[in-house]
Formats: C-alpha cells, sequence, structure tokens
C-alpha cells in the first residue's frame, strides 16, 4: 500500500514539472505569436493596399507613429507661430508666403486667435504632422502630401465656418453623425446641411492648398527634423521630390520597434499555479523573457 502511495506522488510530481515545463513553452509562444501580430499590424498599417482595395497608409496609429505625433506637435506649434508672426510683420521677406498663412489661419476660432499661447496651432499641427508620419517609413511625393495636408485643412476650415455660422444645425450634425467612421460620409454630409442652410464656403483653390501643404511641410522638416525633402530621378525631366524619414528618424523607429514587440503577448491560461508575487516586479508568470515584457 504504501509504494501505491510512493509510487503516485512520484507520478504526481512528474506530471507537475512537464506542466511546468509545457507553462514554459506556453509563455515562449505567447512572446512570439505577440511579436508577429505587433508586425502583422505594422504591415497593415503601412500597406497602400488591403485585401484588392487600396487604401492610404496610417503609420500615425502605430506605437512609434503615436509617440512620434506627441512629442512632435508642441515643435510644429511654436514653428507655425513663428511662421505667421514673420509672415505680418511689418518689414517681412516671407510676403510670399502670405496666402498659406491666411489659409492657416483661417482653420483657428477668432477667440483663439487672441491668445498667445502656441497650442492654438495645435490643431493644425496635428493634420500635418499625421500626414507626414502616415507614410514615415515607406515614403510620399511632396506633391502628393501637400495636396492631401491642403485637403484636410479645407475639410477643417469648412467645418469650422459651419459652427461659427450655425453652431445649433452644426451640433445636430455632429450629434447624427457620431456613430458614422466614414470619412467621405461624414464629410458629404455636412456639405449637405450647409448647402441646405445657405451656408456659403469657397472652395480653396487647388494650387493654394499645395502651396499651403508645402510650407508646412518645411515647418515640419524644420522643426522636428524628422524628415527630408528629398529629390529623386525617375527618368528623364522627371525629378519628384520625396517626404522622407531622415536616418536618424528610422534608426529611432527600428529600435522603438524592437523594444515594443513583447509589449502585446497573445495572452493565455496558465496551466500551473502562478509565482507567488513578493514585490511589484516578481510574481505570476514563470519565465524571465516574460517577466522583462511585463517590467516595460
Amino acid at each position: 500500500m504504501e509504494n501505491i502511495v510512493i509510487g503516485s506522488k512520484v507520478k504526481e510530481v512528474k506530471q507537475g514539472y512537464k506542466r511546468i515545463e509545457q507553462e514554459k513553452k506556453n509563455e515562449q509562444k505567447m512572446l512570439i505569436d505577440g511579436r508577429n501580430r505587433f508586425h502583422k499590424e505594422i504591415n497593415t498599417s503601412k500597406a497602400k493596399s488591403l485585401n484588392g482595395k487600396q487604401k492610404e497608409p496610417t503609420e500615425s496609429t502605430t506605437i512609434y507613429g503615436q509617440q512620434l505625433l506627441q512629442e512632435g506637435i508642441k515643435k510644429v506649434n511654436k514653428k507655425i507661430d513663428e511662421f505667421i508672426s514673420e509672415v505680418f510683420s511689418v518689414n517681412s521677406n516671407t510676403k510670399k508666403y502670405a496666402t498659406s498663412a491666411i489659409y492657416i489661419v483661417k482653420c483657428i476660432p477668432v477667440q483663439e486667435l487672441e491668445k498667445k499661447d502656441t497650442s492654438k496651432w495645435s490643431g493644425v499641427s496635428l493634420i500635418a504632422l499625421k500626414t507626414v508620419l502616415d507614410s514615415i517609413t515607406t515614403g510620399c511625393t511632396q506633391t502628393k502630401a501637400s495636396v492631401k495636408i491642403g485637403n484636410s485643412l479645407e475639410d477643417e476650415a469648412r467645418l469650422l465656418f459651419f459652427k461659427e455660422n450655425d453652431a445649433k444645425t452644426y451640433s445636430r450634425t455632429r450629434h447624427w453623425l457620431k456613430s458614422k467612421n466614414n470619412y467621405r460620409y461624414k464629410k458629404r454630409i455636412y456639405v449637405y446641411a450647409m448647402n441646405k442652410h445657405n451656408l456659403e464656403f469657397g472652395v480653396w483653390p487647388k494650387i493654394q492648398k499645395v502651396h499651403l501643404g508645402m510650407a508646412l511641410l518645411r515647418l515640419i522638416e524644420s522643426a522636428t527634423g524628422l524628415i527630408k525633402l528629398q529629390p529623386k530621378t525617375e527618368g528623364y525631366l522627371n525629378t519628384p521630390i520625396y517626404v522622407e524619414a531622415t536616418e536618424e528618424t528610422m534608426k529611432w523607429i527600428d529600435n522603438k520597434k524592437l523594444h515594443s514587440e513583447a509589449l502585446k503577448p497573445m495572452r493565455m491560461p496558465m496551466l500551473v499555479k502562478p509565482k507567488q508575487w513578493t514585490n511589484p516586479f516578481d510574481g505570476g508568470y514563470l519565465t524571465h523573457s516574460f517577466k522583462i515584457m511585463e517590467d516595460r
């Protein structure tokens, strides 16, 4: 009888060791699967097509894109503020940028313009930076990026015009569109509502939107050092300028991805009792690599 009990305990111990080993393997698999998911999400954000359909890159939504966006806005705000002040100063040598400066101002509520705080330019900075960061590692022509920035700022100015001239209808339309996610659909509805209430917002000339976008790209380049405007020869008399990440930016992004890829493991239930917590950094999962991931 005693031999049976001992044999049963030995078997139980062996099974316990097997579960521990399997748990360690599971934890490694969780990390690997998490890394794969992380890189898949990044590749999807960089893609210009998905399931056979064209799409715009959205790298600004990645973990590195969000950090660059947050850190860049204040710098771009300050640079825009300096730009506006310089253009409208009496002895300015930058009068050729006056039209772009005027269009930037049109995106800001009148009461905000009176403030000295540079955060008033955050909406403009956000739109311009987001456009740049959406294709930060894949590159984009200066013309395409400029048009996108100009179009987005025109939409921003249109909504501001709507709000300032018919706040009640604007609020009602905005509330109705709250559950809608399609940007183009929402734009059509806003334009329809404005037309229905005889609110005429003058369409911005395309060439002015391109100039506006180009001005903001130069400000971003100067303020952040994230990008460079790089000419590329693509044939006879064809040398488009591309918006590209600088070498320093690419190194930072690669390092950020390396340190972030283990932050989203595909968590599974543990097969054994978790390690007891003796301090805020020790306990739960068994393997050292998982502990390092949790400490970040």
